[in-house]
């Protein structure tokens, strides 16, 4: 398999890296906040013998350089990278797949770009407040309050508690594969990578974007996306819930809800099988193949 990695430069000068791999039409996937590339690695193992898969970092995630100026770590500029990401590799049609946060920034993404994505797959994610539904209820805002002022009363103690609270260790490990994950599905594997990716970003580029993401409404967006789109579900998604992911599904013009049963904020990793053969037949369909 053919593998390829670069940087490309966004419109205001950031650095951002990505990576291609495997032949065939292009399939552009979109990880959550503070995930990383191999977030999609089941996904990567199934597409890459008859797709062209691209991914890439997010400005201030991992590879990407932080933006010059912290204003530019919004939803917005993710968006215009994914639009400078597509003219550097002179992609002209592709499908493009979003986790989370990733479903948030292609509501505005695809609007943007709309001759040139042919569908759209939106996992487990909300277009909305994400403190508003999280586990069920509005709590987590107030904890989002609470973060605002530490943090804007010392931003130094702020990034060392979040550092301390989202190193390896047996506590987090079993708050996170069962918050964020079917503890008895997922793969330790996944669990462990997904929070190394939390750790090794710094909390500032956390901060900003999901301090951007909770003034967010892209309901209004949604309505304006003219590709078919799949949302996959997972029925047991505790951060971005089901009834959120009908919300979606009945707003798009075009989309098309599935339900993955026993699902978590993270089904593509609970049941990779079950997601997998679900964005292909939606392929097939759309006549993406």
């Amino acid at each position: 398999m053919t593998t390829s990695q670069g940087l490309f430069k966004a419109s205001d000068g950031t650095s951002l890296f990505f990576e291609v791999q495997g032949e065939g039409k292009p399939l552009v996937f979109c990880y959550g906040l503070t995930c990383r590339r191999d977030h999609w690695r089941h996904q990567i193992a199934y597409f890459a013998k008859n797709y062209q898969i691209i991914t890439f970092d997010y400005r201030g995630h991992h590879n990407s350089s932080r933006p010059l100026n912290d204003q530019h770590l919004t939803l917005d500029w993710c968006a215009n990278d994914l639009v400078d990401l597509f003219n550097h590799l002179r992609i002209q049609e592709a499908v493009v797949l979003g986790h989370s946060l990733g479903v948030s920034i292609l509501s505005k993404f695809v609007p943007k770009l709309q001759e040139r994505i042919k569908a759209a797959v939106f996992i487990c994610g909300s277009v909305t407040n994400p403190f508003e539904n999280m586990f069920h209820s509005n709590r987590m805002s107030r904890v989002h309050s609470l973060t605002t002022m530490i943090n804007n009363q010392a931003p130094t103690l702020m990034s060392f508690l979040w550092q301390k609270f989202t190193e390896r260790n047996r506590l987090s490990f079993l708050m996170t594969s069962r918050l964020g994950f079917n503890a008895s599905k997922a793969e330790e594997q996944d669990v462990l990578n997904y929070m190394d990716g939390v750790n090794r970003t710094p909390f500032p580029i956390f901060y900003s974007l999901i301090s951007d993401y909770a003034q967010f409404d892209g309901r209004p967006l949604l309505k304006r996306i003219e590709c078919p789109t799949l949302v996959l579900a997972g029925e047991e998604d505790h951060i971005t819930p089901y009834a959120l992911q009908e919300e979606i599904a009945e707003l798009l013009p075009m989309g098309q809800l599935i339900k993955i049963s026993g699902g978590s904020h993270n089904a593509h990793m609970d049941f990779p099988d079950k997601v997998n053969h679900s964005i292909d037949s939606f392929l097939a369909d759309v006549g993406f193949k």
